[in-house]
């Protein structure tokens, strides 16, 4: 296509991610607030005016929740802003779980600020605890504080996150035998395979030092390699790594405008 045309990409600002984390922080911090789905008693089962005292009950809390963001309000994006409408009684399940995960890339971009100094290992999953003290309480406090990490920092997080969910979604190719059609410079070196291509690349990685272990000639996880991983730590892993590759690419002026929502995840 060509430069005309294309969809302009920014690298947002250091003010842009610090309203984003602080906006990112209360739409997960609504997500956990919130019971799961199959937690809830269903309102349709009681009395009709015990019903409405329910739902004008669980309107009223979802009102105060996001009325305590106040200017940051405008920093919702358009599925945040959907999400902000429910409550507990009609938020859906994949809503509530989506935005659960979220605490992901919330924790890269208070990394990406500095406040957290290293993300944690791609099998180890955010903790809670990282949305407990409201980012809106600080305010312009917290804006002014942060510094975000050099370009060069940022890339190469990306790239890293690029590298893994590669790998998951190598690793989830072979689950469904999906056929693997080599170029002939890849049978000449013997590369006929996604397992081969997985273990020249986990060499290749260690070698360049951007995988500091590889177990079995790939992607170690926990000391395991990642084609040993069960079906729960695959799943844990992957989500991680696309939480992870979506922050990161939006802080890379990946996304089209800059709009969150619409960051890409391609490998």
């Amino acid at each position: 296509m060509g430069w005309f045309g294309r969809k302009k990409q920014l690298t947002p600002t250091t003010e842009e991610v610090a309203h984003r984390a602080i906006a990112l922080c209360h739409v997960v911090s609504y997500a956990l607030v919130i019971p799961e789905r199959d937690r809830i008693k269903d309102p349709a089962t009681l009395p009709p005016d015990e019903q409405a005292r329910f739902r004008e009950a669980a309107k009223r809390m979802r009102d105060e929740f996001w009325a305590l963001l106040g200017t940051y309000t405008g920093a919702l994006t358009p599925w945040e802003r959907t999400l902000a409408d429910t409550t507990m009684f009609d938020m859906e399940a994949r809503q509530q779980v989506a935005a659960s995960w979220r605490i992901e890339a919330f924790q890269v971009l208070m990394w990406a600020l500095g406040p957290i100094d290293e993300l944690p290992e791609w099998n180890q999953r955010a903790r809670h605890e990282l949305v407990d003290a409201p980012l809106y309480k600080l305010g312009p406090k917290f804006v002014t504080k942060c510094r975000l990490r050099p370009s060069r920092e940022l890339e190469a997080a990306r790239s890293m996150a690029e590298v893994w969910h590669w790998r998951s979604r190598t690793r989830q190719l072979i689950e469904e035998g999906r056929a693997f059609d080599p170029s002939p410079e890849m049978t000449k070196a013997g590369l006929g395979s996604f397992d081969a291509i997985v273990r020249f690349t986990a060499k290749k990685l260690k070698e360049s030092g951007e995988l500091a272990q590889i177990v079995d000639e790939d992607f170690a996880v926990g000391g395991k390699a990642y084609r040993d991983l069960s079906a729960e730590e695959f799943a844990v892993v992957t989500s991680i790594t696309v939480e992870r590759h979506f922050a990161l690419n939006w802080l890379c002026g990946r996304s089209p405008e800059n709009r969150w929502d619409e960051t890409p995840t391609d490998t």
